[in-house]
């Protein structure tokens, strides 16, 4: 026990039994009064005798007393009451004259009379005397003897305490804890010494929080408040009370001998220590290392840190440097803290020393695991074109699969791969960090999201679906949230899901802080085209509107919005405001190749508002303008001449209309209207009352066209004008001789290929297929066969029989041209296109060329010709619709890419052809007269890779990078290409391909420096990289001819540089 609780056990046990002190002084006097002679008893019956004792013992002279009570017990029997009295009397004596066989006495007294109502005052004088002797033993066995007998409130609080202070000072500490706890319950004095030594059993039980609750309510008592603050730091310190600690430790340290000046400091530092007040713990703890402390291996890591943690390196660094190497865990952690701190000096060759030197004697896994991680570190910060930190965390995460870095090692490694552009390892490794930090939610966003727009330029539709969900599960950053919702907009159109993608516009727009991004206008733009395509006319309407108030200038779709908003007027019957943006959209530049239709459309208007002279004069002016460059092919001149025509018809205008009629077979005679327009003619002429000129007419119908609808209604239109010119009998003769004119024929025929469309019309393709071949097996020159075959292929086509589907559609091509060439030729094109069959995509997208107005049509047939050209290897002709689809702005962003990549390609391979050494394009370069070609197809190469350098996806960047890179080292510009190489490997270190290779030319680049010892090294890191077996193999190459003697081998500027690309 410490000597302060020694002091204190003397101090309390003297001070409680004050009444005890006076007894004893009785006693004594009683017994010198004795020694100088009392008088006999004078008297002789018992009863008298008892008296005079009595006398005596109340005046405290025990030992008269206790002869009188001795020569009772002689006379009387000792089963009398009087035997009793004298006998506890006695007995009584004997304890306060502190004679040797007092205890003997009194359990004698209690084996005699065990039912005596004297019991308890028996043992209560046997338990003061024991407690008094100190034989706290014997104390203690006497105040048991009191269980179960009655005493007052104050005396059980009295032997409740002695009997646990007894207890107390055995070490019987679970037999002390319930008699304290019972007396510190009470309200008298002794409760106050009871709560201490109840408190000092659990300090010493290290129950701090038992010992706080009892000790701390003493700190101001006058007995215990000079002892209880030093128990009370010791448990703050141990129950990491760091505050209550702060508070008393001042106190304490004003107070404290010089003795305990340094221990008192080191608790106040350590404590300031844990609550990371580094700046407040410095100067206690250094006071406790100044005033002559004992220095542990911790207290010089504790000094350590908090110099570190205040800037003071180089101190920490002394401090650090102190700590024994075989000081165990505090060793490693101390030399891990002094490659910290060499870091923070700059001294990093020291730092990287102290890293190895602690994985080497780290024997706790952690600090093994840490100084790895560190080592990972420091190499992520020093990254070289030749250094690998991402194969370094990969490393550290294989060795340690269970480290708590695992979310920042996978963070470094996400920062690496989104470095390279590599985003699906960046979501391998986001998610193996977590999503528990806000950070780390916001760089999954991110990384899902371009993710998914990588994807989308790859035109993996599904996958980018998948990853522009992923981002939105994370909704972190708005700006990702709506550029999120608005290219599952674009995916959703794109897949025909005009409700969707019109559900993911809104989202986008609803998006706080999508009012700044640059696709909202395309947004809008969109929405309106969804609308538009779910039927909802005057939403769509409406939206238009809110997109071109909402455009800025130079937008290019403000042309096309114009447009769509004037048709969808149209749609509505609006013809007014109609003709109004069609008006608006003529008066656009950029609608210049679909001025034709806007125009056409205007004077459809100005004829619905019964304004028939500018209808007229707008149709004539199209009429005989050459539209044949625009969107349409010149179509609605056409258009407009057959409008023209029938706009003279209905006024009555029989012979202008039928010059128009005439115009217009002549400039498009094999187009479907072509056989209205003879119709036209003969209703004209019969108009005129030229009864035998429409006659002729109907019958040059029949005759050139048989079997056409037309054709049926010129025999059924003709029998009127025969009747009107009184030649009905020619009527008969005539339709006699016609053999598809048979009315029951032709009955048959029309119930037959109903009943096959009815099964169409009912989605039940399978059977619909089925009925439209018994259809034209019965009728194989039937009015409807065209029709059937039509029906027949689509039905097939949504069964998902392609073969089937392409033999239907083209026997719907194989008939005169018709309402349903072009949906054939398209879905030719789609199947053969599928199939990547190059020739039959070039024969069908030439059809849907000719045939077809619709610009989204137009658009897929130029990329099946750019497709199909490129398969071909027609370099110059596929270069010629890469760049038409390039520069569509309609086009979907892959498919503009792609056509970029393909200029990019074809322009260089047409430059280069088969020169592949330095020497053969060199020379070249130079000769305008006959290279210059040559040279043009460079610039337009370089053009098209520039450009897919600044907006390509990662691996045409690379791409582009190399081969300017190339082209720069073609050139002599061996600087410049190196820079450009440094570009690559920097910004796109996931394209390990194009990397190697361009590390192959910067081998060449510094060879042509003559830096060999550079061009060496480049060489030996290709070759032990061994990532390319073809690159390794040029490496090898190179570098023997690049050792070998000018006199022994050609230069190595003479070797084949590099394999053009498999081009696509």
């Amino acid at each position: 026990m410490p000597q302060i609780n020694r002091i204190l056990l003397v101090r309390t046990t003297f001070m409680l039994p004050t009444m005890m002190r006076r007894l004893l002084l009785l006693v004594f006097l009683a017994g010198a009064a004795a020694a100088h002679g009392q008088a006999p008893f004078s008297h002789t019956t018992p009863q008298s005798v008892y008296a005079d004792s009595r006398g005596l013992f109340d005046r405290a002279l025990y030992s008269p007393a206790a002869e009188g009570f001795a020569q009772v017990l002689h006379q009387v029997d000792a089963q009398t009451d009087l035997a009793e009295q004298a006998a506890f009397f006695k007995a009584i004596c004997a304890v306060r004259l502190l004679n040797r066989d007092a205890g003997d006495q009194v359990l004698a007294f209690l084996d005699a009379y065990p039912s005596t109502a004297r019991r308890k005052e028996a043992v209560l004088e046997m338990a003061e005397y024991s407690f008094n002797r100190r034989k706290y033993a014997d104390a203690r066995d006497w105040l048991r003897r009191l269980d179960g007998l009655y005493l007052p409130k104050a005396e059980r609080a009295e032997v409740q305490f002695k009997l646990g202070y007894s207890h107390f000072l055995l070490e019987e500490y679970d037999l002390a804890r319930p008699q304290l706890a019972a007396a510190k319950a009470t309200k008298y004095p002794i409760a106050a010494s009871a709560q201490y030594y109840y408190g000092h059993i659990a300090y010493l039980d290290t129950n701090d929080v038992t010992a706080m609750e009892n000790l701390e309510p003493l700190q101001n008592h006058e007995e215990f408040g000079m002892v209880v603050p030093y128990y009370l730091a010791q448990i703050y310190a141990r129950q990491g009370l760091d505050d209550k600690l702060l508070k008393l430790g001042e106190s304490l340290l004003k107070n404290a001998t010089a003795k305990r000046t340094p221990e008192i400091a080191k608790l106040i530092g350590q404590s300031l220590f844990k609550k990371k007040r580094y700046p407040e713990a410095l100067p206690y703890l250094a006071m406790h290392r100044d005033m002559g402390g004992k220095m542990t291996a911790d207290d010089y890591y504790q000094l350590g840190v908090v110099n570190a943690q205040t800037g003071r390196y180089k101190e920490a660094i002394q401090a650090l440097n102190k700590i024994p190497s075989n000081g165990g865990q505090v060793s490693e952690f101390g030399l891990y803290l002094l490659a910290e701190c060499y870091v923070k000096e700059g001294q990093l060759e020291e730092a990287l020393n102290a890293f190895k030197a602690v994985s080497e004697l780290a024997k706790d896994p952690v600090i093994l695991e840490e100084s790895s991680f560190q080592a990972a570190k420091l190499t992520y910060n020093s990254s070289s074109p030749f250094g690998n930190a991402m194969e370094m965390f990969k490393r550290f995460l294989v060795d340690f699969p269970q480290t708590e870095h695992r979310r920042e090692a996978n963070e470094y490694l996400a920062n690496l791969y989104i470095t390279s552009k590599d985003y699906g390892r960046a979501m391998e490794a986001i998610v193996q960090t977590g999503m528990g930090t806000m950070a780390m939610r916001e760089a999954y966003q991110r990384v899902a999201y371009f993710r998914a727009v990588e994807l989308f330029q790859v035109s993996d539709w599904s996958g980018a679906q998948e990853y522009f969900n992923k981002s939105l599960g994370y909704p972190q950053n708005l700006t990702f949230v709506a550029l999120s919702h608005f290219w599952l907009g674009e995916l959703a159109y794109r897949k025909g899901d005009a409700q969707e993608a019109l559900a993911q516009f809104e989202s986008f727009l609803k998006t706080p802080g999508s009012y700044t991004l640059t696709e909202r206008p395309t947004a809008l733009y969109n929405k309106a085209y969804c609308l538009y395509k779910l039927d909802r006319l005057e939403d769509a309407s409406s939206a238009f509107r809110v997109y071109l108030q909402d455009a800025k200038k130079g937008d290019r779709k403000v042309a096309d919005a114009t447009l769509r908003l004037a048709d969808l007027y149209f749609l509505q019957g609006k013809h007014a405001l109609a003709e109004e943006y069609y008006r608006k959209a003529r008066d656009i530049e950029a609608n210049a190749r679909y001025g034709g239709y806007a125009m056409y459309q205007q004077a459809l208007c100005q004829g619905l508002l019964n304004n028939n002279t500018s209808k007229i004069t707008l149709l004539q002016t199209l009429a005989r303008r050459d539209d044949s460059q625009d969107a349409y092919g010149g179509k609605y001149s056409e258009e407009a001449q057959f409008e023209l025509a029938q706009t003279y018809l209905r006024q009555g205008a029989n012979t202008d209309a039928e010059a128009s009629f005439k115009e217009y077979i002549r400039r498009v005679p094999n187009s479907e209207k072509a056989r209205r327009a003879s119709l036209n003619i003969a209703i004209a002429q019969r108009n005129d009352q030229r009864l035998d000129a429409a006659i002729a007419t109907f019958q040059t119908i029949v005759k050139t066209y048989p079997g056409t609808p037309e054709a049926r209604e010129a025999i059924t239109t003709a029998r009127s004008v025969y009747d009107e010119a009184n030649r009905i009998d020619d009527y008969l003769t005539w339709v006699q001789g016609i053999d598809f004119a048979q009315i029951r024929g032709s009955e048959l025929d029309s119930v037959a290929y109903m009943s096959a469309y009815d099964k169409y019309a009912s989605s039940k393709f399978d059977e619909a297929m089925g009925a439209f071949d018994r259809y034209m097996k019965r009728f194989p020159d039937g009015f409807f066969t065209v029709k059937a075959n039509h029906y027949a292929g689509e039905s097939a086509r949504r069964l998902n029989k392609a073969d089937e589907a392409l033999g239907y559609f083209r026997k719907v091509t194989q008939a005169p041209v018709g309402e349903h060439h072009i949906n054939a030729w398209t879905w030719i094109l789609r199947i053969v296109s599928a199939r990547k069959n190059a020739d039959e995509m070039l024969i069908a997208a030439e059809s849907v060329l000719a045939l077809s107005d619709d610009p989204s049509l137009l658009r897929e047939a130029n990329v099946a010709m750019m497709r199909g050209h490129q398969a071909l290897k027609h370099l110059e002709v596929a270069y010629g619709y890469s760049e038409v689809v390039a520069a569509d702005e309609r086009n979907s962003p892959e498919v503009r890419t792609e056509a970029k990549a393909n200029m990019a390609r074809n322009a260089m391979t047409l430059a280069m052809g088969r020169r592949t050494r330095k020497a053969d394009f060199l020379a070249s370069w130079g000769e305008d007269s006959i290279h210059g070609a040559e040279r043009g197809w460079i610039t337009k190469s370089l053009t098209a890779y520039a450009d897919l350098k600044k907006n390509g996806p990662a691996v045409l960047q690379a791409e582009a990078s190399y081969y300017e890179a190339l082209i720069l080292y073609l050139h002599g510009s061996h600087t410049a290409s190196n820079e450009e190489i440094f570009w690559l490997i920097d910004n796109l270190p996931g394209q390990g391909e194009w990397r190697f290779k361009a590390l192959l030319i910067l081998a060449h680049n510094y060879a042509a420096l003559d830096d060999q010892f550079q061009a060496n090294y480049t060489l030996d890191f290709i070759i032990a990289e061994n990532f390319i077996a073809e690159t390794v193999e040029q490496a090898k190459v190179f570098q023997h001819l690049l050792n070998t003697p000018a006199e022994d081998a050609a230069g190595p500027e003479e070797e084949t540089i590099t394999e053009m690309p498999t081009l696509p």
